[in-house]
C-alpha cells in the first residue's frame, strides 16, 4: 500500500462528488504502484468544462486514465506500457455512466485497474472493461496486443 496527496476538490457537483469519493477510497492508502489526480478546465464545443483527470498504474506496467467533465463525459482507458516483449497498447472508450453513483465510478475505476493486467499476458480485457462500465458503443485501440511465449517445461531441450 502506498500513501499519495489528497485529491483536488472539485467546483463542479458532478465532479466534486466523484473526487470525494476517490479520495475517500484511494488518496490516503491506495494498492496501486502509483495514483494521482489532477483537475483542471479544457474548452469543448465553444464551452469551458472542468475536468478531473484520474491515474493509476500497476507494478504489471499497465496504467488506467480515467477523465470525468462536468457536462457527465467520462473517458476510461487502459494502456500496456512498451516493454522487451511489447509495444504499447491502449484501449478507451467513452462509456455512459448516467446512472453511475460516485460509488460505483470508484468501484469501476478499481476493477479496471485490477484487470489491466490481463495486457501482461496478451489477453484483452476489453470484454470485461465493457462489462465493469456498462459500455456497448466504439472503442478506440492503439498498437497491438502481443501474445507473450509460452514456457517451455525445464529439462526439455530444443
Amino acid at each position: 500500500m502506498t500513501h499519495d496527496p489528497q485529491i483536488p476538490l472539485c467546483r463542479a457537483e458532478f465532479l466534486q462528488d466523484i473526487s470525494i469519493e476517490l479520495g475517500r477510497r484511494f488518496a490516503a492508502c491506495h494498492p496501486f504502484r502509483s495514483f494521482s489526480a489532477e483537475v483542471d478546465t479544457c474548452e469543448h464545443e465553444g464551452e469551458t468544462l472542468e475536468r478531473l483527470a484520474v491515474w493509476a498504474s500497476t507494478y504489471c506496467g499497465t496504467g488506467v486514465n480515467l477523465a470525468l467533465w462536468e457536462d457527465g463525459m467520462v473517458w476510461i482507458s487502459v494502456i500496456l506500457q512498451p516493454a522487451e516483449n511489447n509495444g504499447e497498447y491502449r484501449v478507451g472508450f467513452y462509456p455512459k455512466c448516467g446512472g453511475f453513483t460516485p460509488e460505483r465510478v470508484a468501484e469501476a475505476f478499481r476493477d479496471t485497474v485490477a484487470v489491466s493486467t490481463r495486457l501482461c499476458y496478451g489477453e484483452s480485457p476489453l470484454p470485461t472493461l465493457r462489462e465493469i462500465w456498462k459500455h456497448t458503443g466504439e472503442v478506440q485501440t492503439i498498437g497491438t496486443l502481443s501474445t507473450p511465449p509460452k514456457a517451455q517445461p525445464s529439462g526439455l531441450s530444443q
